[in-house]
C-alpha cells in the first residue's frame, strides 16, 4: 500500500486547511471492483487524518479543548470532507490496481461541537468497533486471497470466493455504520437513522447497528424507539452488554427507576468490569440518595478506569452528600486537576 501526502496550503486556524492525498488498493479473484476503489478510497482518508491532526490538535491546544489521543481521531475524521479529483485502475499480473487521488478541505469551525458531543455522547467504543472491523475484514480477505493463489480446482475456490463476498458486505456495512457514526456526531440525526437503516437492509445481523440506531433515537428523545431497537440488538448479540446499558439509560429517561437498574445490572452480570454500567447505575444510586451505593459503584469504576476524570467529581459529590467533606474535597481536587470544570467548582463550593 502506497499513500503520498502534499499540502496545497499552511494557512492560519481561523482558515480551512486543504491536503491531497492519494491512495492504492490491490483488486484480486473474487472482489468487486466498487469495494476495492472504496478501499483505496478509505486508504487515503486515513492518510488525510494523519496529516490533519497536528493542525487538530494545536486548534484544540489555542481553544483550550482537552482531548484523549482517541478522541483527537475522531476529531479529526469528523473535520475532512473528501472530494474525489482522479482515479484510474491498471491491470498486472497479481491483479488490478486501484489508485484514488482525493483532496479534502480541513475546516475547524465545528471544532467545539464535536468536542462537545465527544465528551456528551460517549462515542470512542464505537468508534474502536469501526477501526477494528476494517482490520478484520481485510486480514480475512487477505488471507482468502492468499488461499486461492494455491488452488486450482473450481469447486475448492467457490467457497473461498464467497466467503470474500461475505466479507465485501461487512466491509460495505461497517462504511454505512461509520457515516452514521458521523452524522451523529455532527448533530444530523436524521442522516443517522437513514445510514444505519440502509446498514440493516444490507447486512440485518448487524447487532451493533441497532444499538447505534437506538443512541440516534435517544438523542431525539425517542425513548421507546430507542428500547426497540436496543432489544433487537440484544436478540441478534443475547450478551451485548453495551445495548443492555443503554436500555437502562433509555429507561432513566422514561422515570422507570426498576427497569432502569434491570438493565444496568443485566450489563454488569455479562460484563463484570464493564465501567459504564457501574458508573451509570452509581449515578441512579446517587439520584435516589442512595449515596452509600453510589460510592461503592463509583469506587469500581476508579478500579477499571483511575483516569476517568468525571467519575471523582461524581465521588465527590456522593461525599458531600453523605457528609464526608474531606473525602469530598480530595475527589473534587482530583477531578479539578484531571481537567473537570464541575469538580473545580465543586472544590471552591466546599473550601467558602
Amino acid at each position: 500500500m502506497v499513500v503520498m501526502i502534499s499540502f496545497l496550503s499552511s494557512l492560519g486556524l481561523a482558515e480551512t486547511k486543504e491536503i491531497i492525498a492519494e491512495g492504492t488498493y490491490n483488486m484480486g479473484e473474487g472482489e468487486k471492483a466498487s469495494v476495492a476503489e472504496s478501499k483505496a478510497l478509505l486508504q487515503a482518508k486515513r492518510a488525510i487524518v494523519e496529516q490533519a491532526m497536528p493542525y487538530v490538535e494545536e486548534y484544540l491546544k489555542v481553544r483550550n479543548i482537552k482531548l484523549t489521543e482517541d478522541e483527537k481521531q475522531i476529531m479529526s475524521l469528523g473535520l475532512i470532507n473528501i472530494t474525489l479529483l482522479e482515479k484510474k485502475k491498471t491491470i498486472g499480473s497479481d491483479g488490478t490496481l486501484f489508485w484514488v487521488k482525493v483532496m479534502s478541505s480541513v475546516n475547524a469551525v465545528n471544532v467545539e461541537d464535536i468536542a462537545i458531543s465527544l465528551k456528551e455522547k460517549s462515542v470512542i467504543d464505537e468508534y474502536r468497533k469501526i477501526i477494528e472491523t476494517y482490520k478484520k475484514s481485510q486480514k480475512a480477505i487477505d488471507e482468502l486471497k492468499k488461499q486461492l493463489t494455491q488452488i486450482k480446482e473450481i469447486t475448492e475456490r467457490k467457497p473461498l470466493q464467497a466467503k470474500i463476498k461475505n466479507e465485501e458486505i461487512l466491509f460495505k456495512a461497517n462504511e454505512l455504520f461509520e457515516k452514521g457514526y458521523y452524522y451523529r456526531l455532527n448533530n444530523d440525526y436524521d442522516s443517522a437513522v437513514k445510514a444505519y437503516t440502509s446498514l440493516i437492509s444490507l447486512a440485518p445481523n448487524f447487532a451493533d447497528a441497532y444499538n447505534s440506531l437506538g443512541n440516534v433515537y435517544i438523542d431525539k428523545d425517542q425513548y421507546d424507539t430507542a428500547i426497540e431497537n436496543y432489544n433487537k440488538a440484544i436478540v441478534i448479540n443475547p450478551n451485548f452488554e453495551e445495548a443492555y446499558n443503554n436500555i437502562g439509560f433509555a429507561y432513566s429517561n422514561k422515570g422507570l427507576y426498576d427497569k432502569e437498574m434491570e438493565g444496568y445490572n443485566k450489563a454488569i452480570a455479562i460484563n463484570p468490569n464493564f465501567a459504564k454500567a457501574y458508573y451509570n447505575r452509581g449515578t441512579a444510586y446517587h439520584y435516589k440518595g442512595l449515596a452509600d451505593k453510589a460510592i461503592e459503584d463509583y469506587n469500581k469504576v476508579i478500579s477499571i478506569n483511575p483516569n476517568f476524570a468525571d467519575i471523582y467529581n461524581s465521588r465527590g459529590s456522593a461525599y458531600a452528600m453523605t457528609g464526608i467533606k474531606d473525602r469530598a474535597i480530595l475527589d473534587f481536587q482530583k477531578a479539578c486537576d484531571m481537567g473537570n470544570e464541575n469538580g473545580c467548582k465543586g472544590l471552591q463550593f466546599l473550601k467558602k
